[in-house]
């Protein structure tokens, strides 16, 4: 398996922000951290300014994933500035509801060093939803390691 990163085109890009802020919108309502009621609204609203200029955003990249020339997956990392210099902050990965479960995560994760390393960075960091159980062990099984915990618990 030989996945590659492809700079996304303007009109896989139009598709791929119609599903992530619907996608983004629900982790954030089942994760507790936003009402239901307007969260699409603040999803678009978040994406408008972490995307200004959708593609042409600077020091973001945003790909779609393929395999032998077969979409896979789609990968979103922007270039930021860290506590120790300059980093990948990855926003967004996702496997292809067909193609889960047969190693295109792990495999993007790695097609992603690469980027990373070319562009000059020297390290990734993202967030995972706590109860994104297989994120989770895919970024663990790719080395990543958890470097800060937020709980909450919901009374009302």
């Amino acid at each position: 398996m030989a996945v590659e990163l492809v700079p996304m085109t303007e009109e896989e890009f139009a598709a791929y922000r119609a599903h992530v802020i619907v996608a983004y919108a629900e982790a954030k309502v089942k994760a507790g951290n936003w009402p239901a009621e307007g969260a699409e609204q603040r999803s678009v609203e978040v994406h408008e300014k972490l995307l200004p200029a959708g593609l042409a955003t600077s020091a973001n990249h945003v790909y779609t994933a393929r395999d032998d020339g077969r979409v896979v997956g789609t990968l979103w990392f922007a270039e930021r500035d860290g506590e120790n210099g300059r980093l990948a902050y990855l926003y967004n990965i996702e496997v292809a509801g067909a193609e889960r479960g047969k190693g295109y995560g792990k495999a993007m994760m790695a097609a992603l060093e690469h980027e990373v390393l070319a562009v000059g960075l020297d390290a990734i960091q993202l967030h995972v939803f706590g109860d994104n159980t297989t994120a989770r062990s895919l970024y663990q099984g790719a080395g990543y390691a958890e470097t800060n915990v937020v709980m909450n618990k919901r009374l009302r």
